[in-house]
């Protein structure tokens, strides 16, 4: 069974009232409950879906989700991106996709795009510079919801994780394993993830009178230019007994500092903030601080869809813990 049509025809009743019942319009119709209950048993029975351009037609409404993220091709946000789309699919939506890398102006244009294209709500990874924005649509009740990054004085919903408290975890890790003099490799960036990741490491040392050892590799440096920022870093710094890298792709790029200069990667205790698919393969192993990308990812399309339906929820900011995974390049 795989139209409208043919369910009208086999319960002997109009294909308007199918169609009206099938995309919750029942009552607004004026279709009684008993007949509502025999079609959907019937369709439930025949497992029918509507498609999505019939159902858009019938609904006026155009069953997609913009997403917007730094970049689709990442290893964080591209399974990031999967999970809330095998997510929303479920719930009859499509997923329109597009990346800022970190560019603010590009991200405006996307928005605008995206909204002009009637998208029923919007999940994004924000740049810097979005505020006003973003803003402007929680003002208009725009479905909306923000992930792994905060902006300043967000009113709208937040999904991330406890970037802060889980940095601060990494550096107890290598503390307790002996490893006193750490260096903290991240990016340049008043994104509220970075700060807080170089926050916690920054209070770590202090609290525990430890020397302060950081590399800040500006956001747009190429990943050339990036490996030679590490290495002349890391020679200049020969008593560093541990690296703490802040992203994943800043620690591969350190990887291949150690291996290009002949340095035993077993003579430091080394941590990522983030997961990558080569660091379990790798020897030594690469411990890190992996997020929940698919808990993550199951609070952002549940508090979207509650907003697209109309419910009145508050501007939660929610924070799931990550995971530490021990791995051998920290014992």
């Amino acid at each position: 069974m795989n139209s409208i049509n043919q369910i009208a025809k086999e319960l002997k009743v109009s294909k308007s009232t199918v169609s009206k019942i099938i995309n919750g319009k029942a009552r607004e119709a004026r279709i009684s409950e008993a007949l509502e209950k025999r079609v959907l048993d019937y369709v439930e029975k025949v497992n029918f879906k509507p498609n999505s351009l019939a159902r858009s037609l019938a609904t006026g409404k155009s069953l997609t989700i913009g997403l917007i993220v730094e970049d689709i091709g990442d290893s964080f946000f591209g399974p990031m991106a999967l999970y809330i789309e095998d997510q929303l699919k479920s719930q009859g939506y499509h997923v329109l996709y597009s990346s800022t890398l970190g560019n603010p102006i590009e991200a405006k244009v996307i928005m605008q795009s995206m909204i002009d294209k009637k998208i029923e709500g919007l999940i994004i990874a924000p740049t810097l510079d979005l505020s006003n924005q973003i803003k402007e649509l929680q003002e208009l009740k725009f479905p909306l919801i923000i992930f792994d990054r905060n902006i300043d004085d967000n009113q709208a919903n937040f999904i991330g994780t406890t970037n802060y408290g889980s940095s601060k975890l990494l550096c107890e890790h290598l503390l307790k394993n002996q490893y006193k003099n750490t260096g903290f490799i991240t990016i340049d960036s008043e994104q509220s993830q970075m700060k807080d990741r170089r926050e916690a490491y920054v209070d770590f040392a202090r609290e525990n009178g430890m020397q302060e050892n950081i590399l800040s590799i500006p956001y747009e440096t190429h990943k050339t230019d990036a490996i030679k920022s590490i290495e002349k870093w890391l020679l200049a710094n020969p008593t560093v007994d541990s690296l703490y890298f802040s992203t994943n792709y800043l620690c591969i790029s350190g990887l291949k500092v150690l291996r290009k200069n002949k340095l035993n990667i077993q003579n430091y205790g080394i941590v990522c903030f983030d997961d990558h698919e080569s660091f379990d393969i790798i020897f030594p192993s690469i411990t890190c601080m992996e997020q929940p990308l698919e808990a993550m990812s199951k609070e952002i399309v549940k508090y979207l869809l509650l907003q697209i339906k109309g419910k009145d929820i508050l501007s939660d900011q929610i924070e799931i813990p990550a995971t530490l995974i021990v791995r051998e390049s920290s014992k």
